[in-house]
């Protein structure tokens, strides 16, 4: 897949089909967008192009946390194991967001992007303070060359809008079914395994340590259940979301994770967590003899939580 980022200077090089948002999580409701996507590309030859927005340098400055579903990282690996052709992440400074939407359908859709087909929700805003829409888009589209597709917005049973910020609150409760199933796959922690206290190797329960990136929205702190996977392999385990408060609470929020059957040494190498089941919040006890027997519990619920198979059927929905 080719990727351009934080750069106005692309080009598709040949006839595409795109579609555009901000994609976080890319949730069911973005893959609505992105399977239409695929099949138009596929069945009419098309460049397939996904076009994001990035953050505005202001909000950089100001360090508020971005709190995302997923890292660009993140996004940029699952659009290309979908087999999208072209991902844009259009940097969002004064200049481009000052840019009136019809020179954006003009330059940079019907221009850099060579839009034969341009895929959108019912929402879609572009352009300087939003001021372009659907309408502007259908309006265009004679002039510029390119049919415009509107999806409506999923929803879920109880008829609200399946919304990237909708899943946000979810995840804040630590509602990983909802969130999972709103997904249509496993929220993850992705990165490398860092060095740890080795702690849980003195009693028998080796584990692995991560640190998110900052931007990445975490769950609350606790325990939960999960798979980790590691060289393709998925490996039933439980993993801790804190501080470790315990051990002397000095540590930076992060993801420590048992893994069941599994005593390999995988420092610096790239794994994902797949958390399934919020199990307990993180807890602070008195003595390390207490710690240790609940973190036995806690993994033998966790391989419980497994032996039942309607939780193993009901969360597959992709890696």
């Amino acid at each position: 897949m080719i990727f351009c980022g934080n750069t106005t200077d692309f080009d598709a090089g040949a006839d595409s089909v795109v579609t555009l948002g901000k994609f976080d999580g890319l949730h069911r409701g973005h893959q609505l967008l992105i399977r239409e996507v695929l099949r138009i590309g596929h069945e009419e030859g098309l460049k397939t192009v996904v076009f994001t927005f990035g953050v505005h340098p202001r909000a950089q400055v100001a360090g508020k946390p971005q709190e995302l579903l997923l890292t660009n990282e993140e996004k940029r690996e699952r659009l290309e194991a979908q087999g999208i052709d072209m991902e844009v992440e259009f940097p969002f400074n004064d200049v481009t967001s000052h840019m009136s939407p019809r020179d954006f359908v003009r330059e940079i859709l019907a221009g850099r992007l060579r839009a034969k087909k341009v895929i959108v929700g019912t929402d879609f805003g572009f352009g300087y303070k939003r001021a372009g829409n659907v309408a502007l888009l259908q309006e265009m589209s004679g002039e510029c060359g390119f049919e415009v597709i509107v999806k409506k917005k999923l929803k879920t049973k109880e008829g609200l809008d399946i919304s990237s910020s909708y899943i946000k609150d979810l995840l804040r409760l630590g509602h990983m079914e909802q969130v999972n199933g709103l997904l249509g796959y496993p929220f993850s922690i992705r990165g490398p395994v860092v060095q740890g206290n080795h702690y849980g190797r003195t009693f028998g329960m080796p584990t692995i340590n991560q640190v998110p990136p900052p931007e990445k929205l975490m769950p609350p702190n606790g325990v939960y259940v999960s798979r980790t996977l590691i060289d393709g392999v998925s490996y039933r385990s439980v993993t801790n979301i804190g501080v470790k408060p315990t051990i002397d609470g000095k540590y930076p929020k992060g993801a420590e994770t048992h893994i069941h059957d599994f005593d390999r040494d995988v420092y610096g190498q790239t794994v994902q967590v797949q958390l399934y089941s919020y199990a307990r919040p993180e807890m602070k006890f008195d003595s390390k003899e207490q710690l240790i027997a609940q973190m036995r519990r806690d993994s033998r619920a966790a391989l419980d939580f497994w032996e039942d198979e309607s939780h193993w059927i009901g969360t597959q929905v992709g890696g």
